[in-house]
């Protein structure tokens, strides 16, 4: 039988989330102190290192997506504003563009933020929600998240071998987020390239002008830095993945 890990708030066990809000600076904690303007994102307390899950043979090295096909996204319609699509895959073409991986959108989908079944290739699934309070998370206003995602993951033993891989990640972004749809600082642009990069195992790292800081800032880029490329490419393997074998996770 096969194990799941997750990062994220949900019962199952543990899946990481990034959060943006538009908080007051009272709002935040000393640490995360921000201009009023900023957007500021809040790990999962089990966060730790640069990536979100890790190896279950070897924790040095991180948990991988099998990328030598492409990897599916599909996007949930509910609630989602007006041209979004376009922008989702705008932001998707810059992930696949950065590490050489293909991203191909695959449709709509009713998988929810926290639906556990996942279909039988690799597959991120992105939605939207324009409810205050939505699978355990408080979107909008101070304090307040605008985005959310993190990993999934599952393995099993066979003739003493460990098969592990991801199997699916998951965003789910505030649709009332009110931001420019391109481009870097406080952006959808930016928002989906934080949160698609932790649904691909990313974890908080780096300073103020980095996708994955925990802020999103005016100094925040319009693509992920030359630092955070290597971790991604890290996540994503490109050659020998046994399709057989994900196929039972």
């Amino acid at each position: 039988m096969a194990a799941w890990r997750f990062r994220h708030p949900t019962a199952l066990a543990v899946v990481l989330a990034v959060a943006v809000t538009a908080a007051a600076p009272a709002a935040l904690p000393a640490e995360h102190a921000a201009p009023a303007s900023a957007a500021r994102t809040a790990a999962a307390a089990t966060a730790s290192g640069r990536y979100e899950l890790v190896s279950t043979v070897d924790p040095t090295r991180p948990m991988r997506w099998p990328a030598c096909r492409p990897i599916e996204y599909r996007i949930n319609p509910t609630d989602m504003p007006s041209g979004m699509v376009a922008t989702v895959q705008h932001a998707m073409g810059v992930v696949a563009r950065q590490t050489g991986v293909r991203f191909r959108f695959a449709g709509r989908t009713a998988h929810l933020f926290d639906s556990t079944n996942h279909a039988a290739t690799p597959t991120i699934y992105i939605g939207f929600t324009n409810r205050a309070h939505a699978f355990g998370q408080t979107f909008g206003g101070t304090g307040g998240e605008v985005g959310v995602g993190g990993p999934a993951a599952s393995w099993y033993r066979s003739g003493g071998r460990t098969v592990e891989a991801m199997t699916y990640g998951r965003v789910l972004l505030s649709s009332r987020f009110r931001a420019p749809r391109t481009g870097g600082g406080v952006s959808w642009q930016s928002l989906i390239l934080h949160e698609v990069g932790h649904a691909l195992d990313l974890a908080h790292q780096g300073g103020p002008g980095t996708i994955m800081h925990p802020s999103l800032t005016a100094a925040t880029p319009a693509q992920f830095t030359p630092a955070e490329v290597r971790a991604l490419r890290r996540v994503l393997q490109t050659s020998g993945c046994d399709d057989a074998a994900w196929s039972r996770l």
